[in-house]
């Protein structure tokens, strides 16, 4: 069972696609001529629904039953049991893999990595990730400050990231930092940097696996003062700029394997 099995059970209400993140991912794989896409830890299928509805054919391979049933059915997608590293697809089976905010959940990353790239051979990878070095930065681990440990932990650094794909690609990978709008639809962590509430949303939490980690303790009394800030002005006195900005570089970053 993964944690998603125990805790996604609400995912594709909240994990919706974002049209900003799915215009940048189009545009990277529209610099090579994919066709065939395997989008790997595709969890409910938000944006393997977004590739399919623009042309492109689609393996959605995710090991969660309970993410599985979520997915909306579509006809260029065709949805597989598996995990990252043992990937049930054949060599060069595809024109480009994408990992949407996956990849830390991968137990094996090195092996996922060669698996990657035995089945996209010298097609394009595209990883949609977050860079541990900014979570100290984020307003939000003042409330909840074992997220902190938490996403050190679980994300690889974005140098080490680039090395790890550079080594079994064998050539440069490109980074390139998204700034979050601040009315992103798609509510994984860091949805509600401009917008605190959405924090005391049992539903959006949920979504989000950092939130399934944290002590019950930790919850109780981040949500406390988090609700406290906010009703008594703190919050926006300390974080309320944040509110007027349209978008926000919270730590966000694709990562781009062109083909060759």
């Amino acid at each position: 069972m993964t944690l998603y099995d125990v805790i996604g059970k609400t995912y594709a209400s909240t994990r919706r696609s974002d049209s900003r993140i799915a215009e940048k991912l189009l545009e990277l794989l529209a610099s090579s001529q994919a066709s065939m896409i395997a989008d790997i830890g595709a969890g409910a299928g938000s944006y393997a629904l977004v590739l399919a509805e623009c042309g492109y054919r689609v393996f959605a391979i995710e090991p969660s039953a309970t993410m599985r049933s979520q997915a909306i059915a579509h006809p260029a997608i065709e949805w597989i049991n598996g995990s990252a590293d043992n990937l049930p697809l054949p060599n060069q089976a595809v024109d480009a893999v994408i990992i949407m905010l996956a990849f830390h959940h991968f137990q094996d990353y090195r092996q996922a990595l060669c698996e990657v790239h035995r089945v996209v051979g010298n097609g394009q990878i595209v990883l949609f990730t977050y860079d541990p070095a900014m979570i100290s930065s984020f307003w939000l681990t003042k409330y909840f400050p074992s997220f902190i440990q938490d996403v050190e932990s679980t994300f690889l650094s974005i140098p080490q990231l680039i090395d790890e794909i550079q080594t079994v690609v064998g050539h440069v990978v490109n980074v390139i930092p998204f700034l979050l709008p601040h009315d992103l639809s798609d509510s994984f962590a860091a949805v509600g940097w401009a917008r605190p509430e959405l924090y005391l949303d049992g539903s959006i939490r949920n979504g989000i696996s950092s939130f399934a980690k944290i002590d019950t303790d930790e919850l109780d009394n981040g949500l406390s003062q988090l609700r406290e800030d906010l009703e008594n002005g703190m919050w926006d006195q300390e974080y309320g700029h944040l509110r007027q900005r349209k978008q926000y570089d919270v730590g966000y970053r694709f990562i781009h394997s062109p083909a060759i």
